[in-house]
């Protein structure tokens, strides 16, 4: 049955993390009809370090500028 893996920076509020499985459940299972007791939702936590957008690593300061860029020239 339906397998979800969300992959994210760490967060500090627990709670959002559980109200975020809990509504990828509600979302999997309005659009497929799965059982709940079917559903898997796993959030692996990735350090900044270990993430990169269009080759910009997380911990970049300028990461939210960079990490949009189109091409190697910008």
């Amino acid at each position: 049955m339906p397998f979800v893996h969300v992959m994210t920076w760490p967060t500090k509020d627990e709670n959002q993390i559980i109200r975020l499985q809990e509504d990828i459940t509600f979302a999997v299972h309005k659009n497929t009809g799965a059982p709940l007791d079917k559903i898997s939702v796993v959030v692996s936590e990735i350090q900044p370090s270990r993430w990169a957008d269009a080759g910009v690593p997380g911990t970049d300061k300028d990461f939210p500028v960079k990490s949009r860029r189109k091409n190697y020239e910008e």
